[in-house]
């Protein structure tokens, strides 16, 4: 299994993360 994210998914995570935290 992974055991870290690649820079893509943790980019698309904390993008995420920025929009819940907006709402």
């Amino acid at each position: 299994s992974k055991k870290y994210l690649s820079l893509t998914e943790r980019s698309h995570i904390a993008h995420l993360l920025k929009l819940s935290e907006v709402q």
